[in-house]
């Protein structure tokens, strides 16, 4: 049996900050770049509305910061 890979989607209403696109497993769009997140785990930073209308979580800018600097310690202490 292969190990399954998750790709979280963070998805932002302008250009994602660069640093989120350094962090393996995670995917960081830009809202009117986006695709489809059928099946996916996503979380819309900063946009109650449209983490509503696709069905999804929301994130304050603070605890985005706070994910992604959880995530960052998290992968040093795995290296």
């Amino acid at each position: 049996m292969q190990p399954t890979h998750m790709e979280i989607y963070i998805i932002f209403r302008g250009e994602p900050p660069p640093e989120w696109r350094q962090i393996p497993g995670v995917k960081a769009v830009k809202a009117d770049e986006l695709d489809t997140i059928q099946g996916r785990f996503a979380l819309v930073v900063g946009d109650e509305e449209l983490a509503r209308r696709l069905g999804v979580g929301v994130l304050t800018e603070e605890e985005a910061r706070e994910l992604l600097q959880h995530l960052k310690r998290q992968l040093g202490a795995a290296q």
